[in-house]
Formats: structure tokens, sequence, C-alpha cells
């Protein structure tokens, strides 16, 4: 009896040709979320700062399994994220008294930055969003722990994991 390969038993139960996603991309993408927590675990311990916002996981999505489009490069995720927390920040200081436009402005807003500045990243539009409608997170150490750390670390785990993916062409785990 011939012996399957890991990705070969994935593959059983993961349709990845038709969806032309190879399975070290759905594991890679589950070690950047497994890191993320596990240090979010341990920075809630030591700092009581979080390390793990939502629109990371979309994030972490798009650079695992379209890292060709613009919008996974690692500058428009970890400026995406960044700026659109700041703009975030600053909507719901300024017009905090009115969520909804608070809200409204934001989104448009955080548009407008990011595509200025060449960092076009749609989850961090909810990042801005999170920000408004959360009164916890309104503060500047939120654009810190957990969006540029967060961001940062995904990208460097996203690096590492595309680093063996292209160093191991022909190994059952690559495309």
């Amino acid at each position: 009896m011939e012996q399957q390969t890991l990705g070969g038993r994935l593959s059983a139960y993961i349709p990845v040709k038709g969806a032309n996603i190879a399975p070290i991309e759905i594991i890679g993408s589950a070690v950047a979320i497994g890191v993320l927590l596990y240090l979010n675990r341990i920075a809630l311990d030591t700092v009581a700062e979080p390390l793990f916002v939502a629109p990371l996981a979309a994030s972490i999505a798009i650079i695992f399994i379209q890292p060709g489009m613009s919008i996974a490069r690692s500058w428009n995720v970890i400026a995406g994220q960044v700026l659109a927390a700041l703009v975030g920040l600053v909507c719901a200081l300024v017009l905090g008294g009115h969520v909804e436009i608070a809200a409204m402005v934001a989104l448009a807003v955080a548009l407008a930055v990011m595509r200025a500045f060449h960092c076009l990243h749609p989850p961090a539009c909810a990042t801005a969003l999170i920000v408004v409608v959360t009164p916890a997170v309104q503060h500047w150490k939120f654009l810190l722990f957990p969006v540029l750390l967060g961001a940062i670390i995904i990208v460097l785990v996203a690096w590492l994991v595309h680093l063996v993916e292209k160093r191991l062409p022909h190994h059952p785990l690559g495309r």
C-alpha cells in the first residue's frame, strides 16, 4: 500500500485544487492566527494589552490566499491597519458623541488616506470602525497594541511561510 503525503491527505478533505490554495497556505494562516492569539494571551497576562483585533484575521486570509494582490503587500497590511486605526481614533475623539457620523467619516477618510499613501487594505476599514464604536480602545496605545504589532506579526509569519513554500517548490504541501 502506498503511503500518502500530508498534502494528499489534506486534499481529500479540502478542495485545494479547485480553489488553487496550497495546503501550506491553509496551515500558514492557521499558524499565523495561532501565534497571534498565543502572544495575545501572554501580552494580556504581562502588560494587560491585547495583540489581537478581529480584522487581522481577514488580513491573514488575504496574505495567505492571495499573496500576489496589491492589498496583500506588507506595506498595505501594516500601514493600512495603522492609518485606518489612527483615522478611527481621531474621528472618535472629534465626533465621539455622534457614533454614526463618526463611523461614516472614519470609513470614508480611512479609504482616502489608505489610497493617498498607496496602502489600500480593506480589512483595515473594519479596524477604523472598531475604534469608533468601542470606547475601551479609544486611546493611542491601541495603535501600537494590537494594531501595529499584530500586523507586523502576521506579516512576519506570512514571510516565513512563503519563504518555506518557495524553497520547497515540489514539496507535497506546496502548490
